[in-house]
């Protein structure tokens, strides 16, 4: 609808004023009253054609093209104009919704294009926190709208399997490990003696040297290094994955750890030197210079020789542009990273490795009261633990609200990670979000939990319908019911514009908001508006705006990672 409406300002525009006007920006009205749809392209023009922008409105409506999808088109204010839906349009969406089903919203505006989505990137050898839920959870939420729109997706997890932690663990394994203790908890293991090689090396940092050595014995390709290497990414892979499959709904198309990159460096190293794009740093290493001092110098080899996650970075867009072209290549990782993509943008920039838009889709951090999140102190805050927790809570709110209910365990798991999901997506990813566990589990107010329990409440509807009708019909306030169908289903175009806005700004809170919107509106619609006990005449209709009610929702929260529930 909003292609639609821009399509048509551009033809009256052109037509009023001779002007072509590509960047129309087409609004969502606060209020009803303002119509569905609303563009302040009159204010935009006013100072250009030392116009009046009301008047320019009125110039405008008088060149729109008629059509029989817009019921009318008002000016308010100062010179915004309103557009409203008919209801002809509104009743083919419907018919639309049903028809599609699964695939209504979806498109093909990312055909033939190639987007590579690189997301969670664990490190091996240490349990999932929190962080990792986020870059998780944001990420693949991102490559199920980019392929919902038709986009040719392709989801890395770039694990942290390699670099100078290696050289730590390999020191403390040698020196403390055992090999049976760590087989039966890997993680937890592998983490203890991670901690315990920091505890020492804060009281004698030669250890720190001897790690070194040991990074280096393994970049060199030192058999018992190299073995003890692949056993704690084995092992950490295993555990891992544990999670991921807690989680549901996680893919990875490739995982390439850092590792993966170790005979793709040299090209990369030797490409720079002879550009003159790295130059020599202190004693011997590798650095790039940015002009004029805009980011601090960027390592990419140390002056023993060794190479750095920057290093594996470089190699990696070189592969990824050589392996699939990309348009674009997004790296969902928190905000402590930020100046790194700075310095990787724009080292690529003066290397010219890919033509592929490289953007950092940051993300705040997830704030748990006074508990701060460091892995070498050992008080990370476990996702494990926070997933196992929310679904504790969920069953006991369930055992509290519907005891008798069938499957609690499965309802459980599915309410508790839902929620734990959407308490991120539904907020802004660039600010950071305070866990807060009631409302997350709310069953009122923007959370997963009410959103499942309004589609529930419409799956409901739909299979008492199936039975014996209702005699017993009741008297209605016809301006009332007609306000109330009319704001729901005006929402219904909305969320394939929602779904693209959210693609387009790199963040699923838009869609998340739009669908609490909707639930809202539903249930506005639900309380006030008799379906199963409507006349005859109405009953078909009304149950066909709850069935694409249900649709709708289950395919955004589908993009969402959060699974629908046909009882609650």
């Amino acid at each position: 609808m909003q292609e639609k409406i821009k399509k048509l300002l551009r033809e009256a525009i052109k037509k009023a004023f001779s002007r072509e006007v590509k960047d129309i920006k087409i609004e969502y009205p606060v209020e009803e009253i303002y119509g569905d749809y609303a563009s302040s392209i009159a204010m935009h023009l006013a100072k250009d054609l030392a116009k009046n922008p009301h008047e320019i409105a009125e110039t405008i409506i008088k060149n729109l093209k008629e059509t029989k999808f817009l019921k009318k088109i008002e000016i308010a204010g100062p010179g915004f104009i309103n557009f409203y839906l008919s209801e002809k349009t509104l009743n083919d969406e419907i018919k639309t919704i049903l028809k599609e089903k699964d695939d209504y919203g979806s498109g093909k505006i990312g055909k033939n294009k190639n987007i590579i989505i690189d997301f969670s990137q664990p490190n091996i050898a240490k349990p999932l926190g929190v962080h990792h839920l986020l870059s998780t959870v944001i990420g693949q939420s991102l490559y199920n709208i980019y392929q919902f729109l038709g986009y040719e997706c392709i989801g890395i997890n770039h694990i942290g399997d390699w670099g100078t932690q290696f050289g730590k663990l390999t020191y403390a394994y040698k020196k403390w490990g055992d090999y049976i203790i760590i087989e039966k908890d890997p993680i937890n293991e592998l983490l203890k003696l991670y901690i315990r090689f920091h505890e020492k090396a804060e009281k004698d940092p030669s250890l720190e040297e001897e790690a070194r050595k040991e990074f280096k014995k393994l970049e060199n390709g030192d058999k018992e290094n190299l073995c003890l290497w692949k056993w704690f990414c084995d092992i950490s892979m295993k555990e891992i994955q544990k999670t991921y499959d807690y989680l549901g709904n996680i893919h990875f198309d490739y995982i390439q750890g850092e590792s993966f990159y170790n005979d793709k460096m040299e090209k990369i190293l030797e490409k720079g030197k002879k550009e003159k794009v790295f130059k020599k740093g202190e004693k011997g290493s590798w650095i790039v210079k940015f002009e004029n001092d805009k980011y601090p110098p960027f390592l990419v080899q140390k002056s023993d020789g060794t190479t750095l996650y920057s290093t594996r970075d470089l190699a990696a867009v070189n592969y990824r542009e050589k392996t699939w072209n990309p348009d674009k290549i997004l790296y969902v990782v928190d905000v402590a990273q930020s100046l790194h993509f700075k310095q990787l943008f724009k080292t690529n920039e003066m290397l010219n490795l890919t033509d592929a838009e490289l953007v950092h889709v940051v993300f705040g951090r997830m704030q748990f009261k006074e508990k701060k999140m460091s892995t070498r102190k050992g008080n990370i805050i476990l996702l494990d633990e926070v997933l196992k927790e929310a679904v504790k809570k969920a069953e006991k709110i369930i055992l509290e609200k519907n005891p008798d209910i069938s499957g609690k365990n499965k309802i459980a798991h599915k309410v508790g990670v839902g929620a734990v999901k959407y308490i991120i997506l539904s907020q802004n990813r660039t600010t950071n979000i305070t866990f807060d566990w009631e409302k997350m589990l709310s069953l009122e107010g923007n959370s997963a939990p009410y959103l499942q329990y309004s589609y529930a409440r419409a799956k409901s509807i739909l299979r008492k319908s199936k039975e014996k009708p209702s005699n017993q019909k009741i008297s209605e306030d016809k301006k009332k019911t007609e306000e109330k169908i009319r704001s729901l289903i005006s929402l219904f175009p909305k969320f394939q514009e929602y779904t693209l806005i959210s693609a387009e700004e790199y963040k699923p809170n838009i869609l998340a908001n739009y669908m609490y919107e909707l639930a809202q509106s539903f249930n506005s619609f639900y309380n006030s508006v008799s379906v199963l006990r409507a006349r005859d005449v109405d009953l078909k209709y009304r149950l066909q705006i709850v069935e694409a009610f249900s649709i709708i929702l289950k395919n955004g929260l589908t993009l969402l990672g959060v699974e629908v529930l046909e009882e609650m």
